[in-house]
């Protein structure tokens, strides 16, 4: 019998046992999950008891699962409604899900951070399993050795010529995967551990509720305000943003999210009439969220976003700006928790005058002027018994490019370019010489060859071009004619940002590849 007949065979047989009168699953207190792995699993997975081959032997994040059932439509024509699908992806993610310490080292590629380090697992797995994909990749799954073995034995039956792809020919691949290696990710990346096993004991956090928000978009504008939160059903929210950009201008927004594992906020949102997907973590206590949001078709393009419970005790959680320079006035925004409760004045160290001061739930606003013989120095800005530090500071003594590396992809036809975003970072000494953040400053942008074969190869020219912000734009795919063997326009930058602080001129540098198009984008690289 052909493969799409024993599928078609397997749905119709599924079809005629839910329609027969026998007691349904969840009539006998089955989650809906559990009953649609039965359905549309079993066929292929045997089960006994609720327990699947493969399946129940392995836990990964909700990208992970929904990777594995892609997996499963493209190479075995499982093919499920989005309903279906997004039903055995919660439930799994929920029952055999990683506990928070498990993801915390992986997040980076949830939130699909662009230019994050990738992690160092030892030279064996990176050498074994990070010339393919990122290491996250593998750290953000759990299985025994037995488990392990079995996913070498898969990369080798759907990719027989991984041992000869990116260098593998360098060591005995096949041998090692089928040997040692197991052991190896089994001892770093268990199946049972305590971490999960008391995760799951934990009943979920109710979230709903009033929420302080305070974020950042690099390249951008810090921004802060208030959501609301309320749920719809188990694990489900709705939520609501009023936020404001520092400089004044509002923006409101709505969300609706799905909260996996008790901890995995994956929110589909309208801010400022943009479409954006929110990769989130909430705090094992409940009273934070954190992690980034960005374009569903540029992940490049996104911010940070930290919301803390408003439980109503006055706390402060950003000073914006974290810096302001000696003999200037600046508008200061003071963002936490109960600040309108407050009676007490705003109370700055170092001489700093403060007037014209507003409430808000969310943020105390004022005019904060600070002496011209102010020193560098770290002061206390307090609101009653919340507070926190402002930086004072005389002169800009460095600046660095934040990202050090960053990669740009060039674009055309179906797949659109990649940018990369660059922010300069100021940094002053105190008196001691300890160095502090002044967080990013303006700057001027340019690129020149990163070495001797760039320049020869007049990289710079045909590559892209920044805009004022930091950000770069590459050039269209190639080929191009104008290039030495009609070669792609990638290129390999250096990345300069140039200030003036006062008679002085300050550089910094970055490094910035720009390669071909990324043709397979997953949910985790």
């Amino acid at each position: 019998m052909g493969k799409a007949l024993v599928i078609a065979f397997l749905g119709m047989t599924a079809a005629l046992a839910l329609g027969s009168g026998v007691v349904s699953a969840a009539e006998m207190g089955v989650p809906r999950g559990a009953e649609l792995l039965g359905t549309y699993c079993s066929g292929c997975h045997r089960s006994h008891d609720g327990v699947f081959d493969r399946i129940s032997s392995i836990r990964k994040t909700p990208e992970g699962w929904t990777m594995t059932l892609f997996r499963m439509r493209q190479v075995h024509a499982v093919v499920l409604d989005d309903g279906v699908r997004d039903e055995i992806v919660r439930y799994l993610s929920d029952t055999q899900g990683l506990a928070p310490s498990e993801a915390a080292a992986g997040r980076f590629a949830l939130e699909r951070r662009p230019n994050a380090k990738d992690l160092d697992a030892g030279e064996e797995i990176n050498g074994m399993c990070g010339r393919c994909h990122s290491l996250a990749r593998s750290a953000l799954q759990r299985r025994d050795e037995v488990e392990w073995r079995k996913l070498a034995h898969t990369h080798a039956g759907q990719w027989p010529s991984v041992e000869y792809s990116a260098s593998g020919r360098d060591r005995p691949w096949w041998k090692i995967a089928s040997g040692p290696l197991p052991a190896v990710l089994a001892a770093r990346y268990p199946f049972d551990t305590q971490a999960w096993s008391a995760w799951r004991s934990r009943s979920p956090a109710d979230l709903s509720g009033n929420w302080i928000v305070v974020g950042h978009v690099p390249g951008g504008r810090d921004f802060y305000g208030r959501a609301l939160l309320e749920a719809e059903a188990a694990g489900e929210y709705q939520g609501h943003y009023d936020l404001t950009e520092v400089g004044g201008r509002a923006i409101a927004g709505v969300t609706k999210a799905l909260v996996y594992t008790g901890y995995e906020w994956r929110g589909s949102a309208e801010i400022g009439g943009r479409n954006v997907r929110e990769v989130y973590a909430v705090s094992e206590d409940g009273n934070r969220i954190t992690g980034r949001w960005f374009d569903p078709e540029h992940s490049e393009d996104g911010g940070e976003w930290t919301a803390v419970r408003d439980t109503g005790v006055s706390t402060v959680l950003a000073i914006l700006p974290q810096a302001i320079r000696a003999g200037e006035t600046a508008a200061l925004t003071v963002v936490g928790t109960g600040l309108d409760k407050v009676t007490a004045a705003l109370s700055i160290g170092g001489g700093v005058k403060v007037s014209d001061i507003h409430r808000t739930p969310v943020a105390l606003t004022a005019s904060v002027s600070v002496p011209k013989e102010a020193p560098t120095q770290r002061v206390r800005v307090a609101v009653g018994a919340a507070e926190h530090s402002l930086v004072l500071y005389t002169a800009v003594d460095a600046v660095s490019v934040l990202p050090s590396y960053g990669i740009a992809r060039v674009g055309g036809g179906r797949v659109a370019p990649v940018t990369a975003q660059f922010e300069a970072i100021g940094t002053a000494r105190l008196p001691d010489g300890e160095e502090v953040s002044l967080g990013p400053v303006r700057a001027e942008w340019a690129s020149a060859p990163f070495d001797t074969e760039a320049a020869r190869t007049e990289d710079e020219k045909f590559a892209g071009h920044f805009d004022q912000r930091g950000r770069f734009y590459p050039s269209g795919a190639g080929p191009n004619p104008l290039r030495e063997f009609s070669g792609n326009n990638v290129g390999n930058l250096k990345v300069i940002a140039r200030i003036r602080d006062g008679a002085r001129d300050l550089e910094g540098a970055g490094h910035l590849i720009v390669t071909v198009q990324r043709w397979n984008t997953p949910p985790i690289y």
